[in-house]
């Protein structure tokens, strides 16, 4: 595994939306190593901060080494991680404007754009938050009129 704090290790910053992929990175590195439950449980506590270290040995499945339990039990920690990345409207509109209020001249600036629209607005739509056509409206909102 490697060192906390490389390049190639997992971290966690204790931000709710992250934690999902937090553990899936950890997870595939895990088990690229080999690692048992034993060896998870004490290697995870190596890649987030102290405090959420001192927090989570805490937790059931920690001192038993029972890996699915542990993180079950730091999932439950994070009301609303058990459903991922999650976006709002606000954040839709956050891209939206600050593209709008730049200028997009070049190709490279469009594909900027969509790729900080596209995911948030595929997850709005996905989850009924907004409709295809309101995604539509929103994604021509962020290009100048020239476009």
């Amino acid at each position: 595994m490697p060192g906390p704090g490389s390049s190639k290790a997992p971290s966690f910053s204790g931000e709710t939306s992250e934690l999902l992929e937090f553990l899936e990175l950890f997870e595939d590195l895990a088990a690229s190593c080999r690692l048992t439950d034993v060896d998870k449980c004490k290697m995870i506590v190596r890649y987030v901060n102290l405090e959420t270290k001192r927090f989570w040995v805490t937790l059931t499945g920690y001192e038993s080494k029972d890996f699915g339990v542990f993180k079950t039990n730091i999932i439950g920690q994070y009301p609303g991680a058990a459903k991922g990345v999650r976006y709002t409207i606000h954040d839709l509109k956050h891209v939206i404007l600050n593209t709008a209020e730049s200028d997009v001249s070049m190709e490279t600036e469009l594909v900027q754009y969509y790729r900080q629209f596209c995911p948030i607005a595929v997850w709005l739509v996905a989850n009924s938050k907004i409709s295809e056509r309101e995604r539509d409206r929103y994604f021509w909102q962020g290009l100048p009129h020239s476009a």
